[in-house]
This record gives C-alpha cells, structure tokens and sequence, in this order.
C-alpha cells in the first residue's frame, strides 16, 4: 500500500477502498486511529506508522471484496 498526505488526515491510501489515518490531538498529546469507509479500525495509538500497518492488516484480511459490498 502507498499512503500519501491528504486535506485534514494523516495519510490516506491508494488502495481500492482507501484506508484513511486520522490524526488528533487530545490533551495535547497527538493519537492516530485508521479507517475505512468512515468507520475506524483497531486501537487509538500514538504512532502513525502502527495505525497505517492497522490498515494494511485489515486489507490482507478484508481485501477488496469490501468495496465491492458497498
């Protein structure tokens, strides 16, 4: 998967459907959490590169054939 920065998430990514890494800021500290299809995936976490491999997981499993469902 190739994640490129996009209008207010961290990452987007290329992949069909596209998985989303939002980013926010709580408390000040600054969390991660990954989406797809606007529904977030997995655990909060404070490194980016661990809810991308969230992501990249849930699409090993998942493939494509979400997309399809929609």
């Amino acid at each position: 998967m190739r994640w490129a920065k996009r209008d207010c998430n961290h990452a987007v990514s290329d992949s069909n459907p596209p998985y989303k890494v939002a980013q926010f800021v709580v408390d000040g500290q600054v969390l991660y959490r990954a989406s797809v299809q606007g529904e977030f995936i997995g655990e909060i976490t404070t490194d980016p590169k661990e809810a991308q491999a969230i992501c990249e997981r849930h699409f090993l499993i998942m493939g494509s054939a979400q997309g399809d469902a929609a």
